[in-house]
């Protein structure tokens, strides 16, 4: 096994661990309204993740708010990510790359609604967000030295 593709899997596992942080650390903020991550604005944009929680878009289906749904999913791509880490097999390959396209997927309307709905940027979204996108590049790196052989 190539170095490479073995620090591929540990980056994975580690930014799936700083996902889940920030998806733990918005929950929180989400039950206790604790206005950990508000911050002074940015032009017309602030940094507050109440206002971005408290949109009706925030809820899927009417019944599930998305910061309970964020640590689900991270734990579903941490475990993924370890799976990896442990066997390098098809069936973890692809379900971290179903996972991913979901994310990946979901962040320009996440964003969307951030900037022109909430009118706010919410901290621990953008943390989470920034995870996604990094695990889906390095996801990348390691199918396409996988496809090589390396």
């Amino acid at each position: 096994m190539e170095n490479g593709v073995y620090w591929l899997r540990v980056l994975l596992v580690v930014l799936s661990i700083i996902g889940y942080g920030a998806s733990i650390a918005g929950f929180i903020e989400y039950r206790s309204t604790t206005g950990v991550c508000e911050l002074d604005g940015i032009g017309s944009v602030a940094v507050d993740c109440a206002s971005v929680y408290e949109i009706p878009q925030a809820m899927l289906l009417g019944r599930f708010h998305l910061s309970e749904i964020a640590p689900i999913y991270f734990t579903l791509v941490g475990l993924s990510a370890v799976a990896l880490w442990v066997r390098l097999d098809r069936i973890s390959l692809y379900a971290l790359g179903l996972l991913l396209a979901i994310g990946v997927l979901s962040i320009p309307y996440l964003v969307y609604l951030e900037l022109f709905v909430a009118r706010a940027i919410c901290l621990w979204c953008t943390v989470m967000h920034l995870a996604i996108i990094s695990i889906a590049v390095l996801w990348l790196m390691l199918v396409f030295r996988v496809k090589r052989g390396r």
